[in-house]
């Protein structure tokens, strides 16, 4: 018993510490990028009982379980940026370029190949 607690309570700190360290290094990327107000990969907001969670530029909505009064948040929030108001494509080096459209291409194909895999569950649960 003892030892199982003492490799889930490892298991719990190590997760940890490699979610703590997936968020600082995205968040060092976008400062040498110099793109730190660019929106995040994962980005969580509470609003009014809801919770938006944004992945990837999808917008996801569920209802929150804890009500949390924001108002001050809500007036602050900005509008989301638009696509002239991102920073310029060519104004990282040529590696930089060429990792961003890798990384475009293969998000395009996986959300490609997650609509087909989903469209055969439909299929085949109706």
């Amino acid at each position: 018993m003892r030892l199982m607690v003492q490799v889930l309570a490892l298991m719990m700190v190590l997760l940890f510490g490699i979610f703590l360290g997936i968020d600082t290094a995205e968040q060092n990327m976008h400062r040498m990028q110099g793109s730190a107000g660019a929106p995040r990969a994962v980005h969580i907001t509470p609003d009014e009982g809801q919770v938006e969670i944004s992945v990837l530029g999808h917008v996801y909505e569920t209802e929150s379980p804890v009500v949390v009064d924001r108002k001050e948040d809500k007036e602050k929030k900005e509008k989301p940026k638009t696509e002239e108001e991102k920073p310029a494509a060519n104004s990282g080096s040529w590696l930089a370029q060429a990792g961003n459209q890798t990384g475009t291409g293969i998000k395009d194909a996986t959300r490609k190949i997650m609509d087909r895999v989903a469209g055969w569950i439909a299929e085949a649960l109706q």
